[in-house]
């Protein structure tokens, strides 16, 4: 489904823009600090019951899993917080969830979901995990559309959403200039959801993709929303509905939250959980990515999906030489190698009067570093 730009949303989408490159210089300066405080989201509630089969209710297996989820954290990572938007049957407003998460200072936001089909359609199988980002294609549309439309049950929904119309794909303008801040980290939890969903599951691989979703719109840390399974298909209800399917499930969110709070934090090993909660190690592979010596480059974007050199995105940067690197799942691209922190910050500048969101990295024999681990090193 196509979507045409109307020109009342001209001006709402510019503000974003702006609003949001500024979100993002600010957070190109500052180290992310790690996880210390989760907000878990179980989606729907109260009078929203969410997708609904025969006496199957999605809120009910959100709520579950997510429950089950912040047992194995609260367990096994005693370090982590965790807090939740809803821990019995009650209705949150979308806006509210992410202004929880923002509110307690959260480093992580995970919303639980359990996917559907329209009526009539067969119903597929798999678990999808979706982050706020641009979206290049319109394969998740009805998704994010279902996900976005449950506002119809707050009052006063339009004054909220400054102006988001439930069932309108058209309304998806608001969103089409957005870079989100945090996509990097949040394509990175996503993408570990996915692998360890795989490991443990015999549901297929439906991707972490980028997708325009109200939910995770101001959460200001990384964030995703994930599908756990489609109610509808006889596969994944076995999965979805029974106490052993939802260990298995909670059990995948644990080791894929471990994983990446032990890569952020620049740890080789993560504590992971079978689905009957027995707690082991895993040691993590170090990126794959070129060696050399200490050097600072310009991050212009990252994908799920490998991007064109002559893209949007890429095209205006073809002169200075882009780089493209595979870290963690996602296609990374870069300019410039520069010796020194202040050749960096100059090529940061340049970069960003087409670029606005751009940011300054280092490497180390390959390895990303801080960029303050990366002046202590040089000395410049």
């Amino acid at each position: 489904m196509k979507v045409r730009p109307y020109p009342v949303f001209v001006s709402l989408t510019c503000a974003l823009l702006i609003l949001l490159c500024g979100l993002a210089d600010s957070h190109a300066q500052t180290e992310y600090p790690g996880v210390r405080t989760i907000m878990i989201d179980p989606g729907h509630g109260g009078r929203d019951p969410g997708t609904v089969y025969g006496n199957y209710r999605e809120k009910d297996i959100v709520l579950s899993v997510a429950l089950k989820l912040g047992a194995l954290i609260e367990r096994n990572l005693p370090d982590v917080q965790v807090l939740y938007t809803r821990k019995t049957d009650e209705f949150i407003e979308l806006v509210r969830r992410g202004e929880m998460a923002n509110q307690a200072g959260a480093d992580l936001f995970v919303s639980i979901h359990v996917n559907a089909v329209d009526p009539g359609r067969r119903a597929p199988s798999g678990a999808l995990t979706l982050v706020m980002g641009q979206g290049h294609e319109d394969r998740n549309l009805d998704v994010a559309m279902r996900e976005n439309d449950v506002i119809i049950f707050e009052d006063d929904y339009s004054t909220k959403y400054e102006g988001y119309t439930p069932g309108s794909a058209e309304s998806f303008i608001i969103f089409s200039l957005m870079q989100y801040v945090h996509l990097e980290q949040s394509m990175m939890l996503a993408s570990l959801m996915q692998e360890h969903y795989k490991k443990s599951s015999p549901m297929p691989d439906l991707g972490a993709r980028q997708q325009k979703l109200l939910v995770l719109w101001k959460t200001a840390m990384p964030s995703v929303l994930t599908e756990l399974g489609f109610l509808p298909n006889d596969a994944d209800r076995a999965v979805l509905t029974s106490d052993a399917g939802q260990d298995k499930l909670a059990a995948s969110l644990f080791n894929a939250v471990s994983e990446y709070k032990s890569r952020v934090e620049n740890k080789s090993v993560a504590v992971s959980v079978d689905a009957a909660g027995a707690r082991g190690n895993t040691a993590l592979a170090a990126p794959q990515v070129s060696g050399g010596d200490v050097v600072y480059m310009v991050q212009v974007c990252s994908s799920s999906q490998r991007l064109g050199r002559n893209g949007n995105l890429l095209r205006p940067h073809k002169d200075r030489g882009v780089t493209e690197r595979i870290i963690d799942g996602l296609y990374k691209y870069y300019v410039g190698s520069c010796g020194t922190y202040a050749e960096a910050l100059e090529l940061q500048r340049e970069v960003r009067s087409s670029t606005p969101d751009a940011f300054m990295v280092a490497f180390r024999d390959g390895v990303q570093i801080p960029v303050s681990d990366a002046r202590n090193i040089t000395g410049r």
